[in-house]
């Protein structure tokens, strides 16, 4: 081999070797690239994840507090649908007791004991009275009342505390003189209330006696009814507590709290004893005494039902911060470059 063919190969080596260390164009247009393009440190990161874990639990809380609030506002309606529902039964009931009075009193009025004795000149009250005995037994409650044509209680059967009392102002009465067919209405008397239906006796075209059939407002009717429905009722005459379902001392005060109020029909909230509650006072029109009744259920008993939907409400938003927490460190967990 020559000098010159070695020197050739010695230069081709060389030119090779040069070659493999020295970057392409390519790569330097990259590399100059990717040089000008500014890479975030871990500072900027940082804050970037705390802002976006900011906005994420400020988004979280306000969703769990809106929906706190809809849950709070939901269990105070579902309380007023108990009370609203108590004082339809309290309605119905009293509507079904007064067309029972007057299905009776029709009845009870033309037997035939009563009617002659009744129709008697001189008539007797004991032996009135023993025939409102018998008929009593046969309804098996309530009270029967024969009043003279002046409207005062002649004789009486379950309503000692009536016997002699003149009724001659009621409006039932007055009503009753003039119709034909039995008539009802309420009476507030002796701090009781009483539903009745009266209807005239005539001999004849002469008004001779009135009879009345009659059934108490009593505290077993509004039992009944807080057992049915979970609310507690109390009958009010002239601001004072009658009678009442619930003899629970805290129940009580609501009632004497309502009771202080002025209006109040429609249910709203109160706080007794540091307890909240749902209560209506609604005024009952048919007695001339002042008659309300009063309607209380408690809230706390109602959000016990609701109580698991209140821890679930806080279920989302703590997926939520945990998915974004999850995120953030697989971000910031290193890369191996190969």
């Amino acid at each position: 081999m020559s000098d010159q063919q070695l020197h050739l190969r010695v230069g081709d080596g060389t030119r090779a070797s040069s070659s493999e260390r020295a970057p392409s164009i390519v790569q330097r247009i990259a590399g100059s690239q990717m040089t000008n393009q500014p890479i975030p440190n871990q500072g900027s990161r940082a804050w970037i994840a705390v802002v976006v874990i900011i906005l994420s639990v400020a988004v979280a809380g306000a969703w769990t507090f809106l929906a706190q609030s809809q849950l709070k506002t939901s269990i105070v309606d579902e309380a007023a649908q108990h009370v609203l529902t108590a004082r339809r039964a309290f309605d119905g009931l009293r509507a079904q007791t007064q067309t029972n009075l007057t299905a009776h009193c029709r009845v009870l009025v033309e037997d035939p004991r009563l009617k002659a004795t009744l129709a008697t000149e001189g008539m007797d009250a004991a032996t009135v009275a023993d025939i409102l005995q018998d008929l009593g037994k046969l309804r098996r409650g309530g009270f029967l009342l024969v009043l003279s044509p002046d409207g005062r209680v002649f004789a009486q059967a379950g309503a000692s505390e009536l016997e002699g009392l003149d009724l001659s102002a009621s409006a039932v009465i007055k009503k009753a003189r003039d119709a034909d067919d039995a008539t009802v209405g309420s009476w507030a008397i002796a701090g009781r209330v009483m539903d009745l239906s009266i209807k005239s006796v005539r001999y004849g075209e002469t008004l001779v006696a009135y009879l009345v059939v009659g059934q108490q407002v009593d505290e077993a009717m509004l039992t009944a009814i807080s057992e049915q429905t979970g609310v507690s009722l109390a009958s009010v005459l002239a601001n004072k507590v009658v009678m009442a379902s619930s003899k629970d001392p805290a129940i009580t005060d609501v009632f004497t709290l309502v009771v202080g109020e002025s209006g109040g029909a429609s249910p709203h909230v109160v706080t007794s004893n540091g307890f909240r509650y749902i209560a209506s006072s609604v005024e009952l029109p048919e007695t001339a005494q002042s008659h309300r009744l009063v309607l209380v259920a408690s809230l706390d008993n109602v959000a016990q039902r609701f109580r698991a939907l209140g821890w679930m409400l806080f279920v989302p938003p703590a997926l939520v911060l945990i998915a974004v927490l999850f995120v953030f460190s697989a971000i910031r967990s290193p890369r191996r470059i190969t």
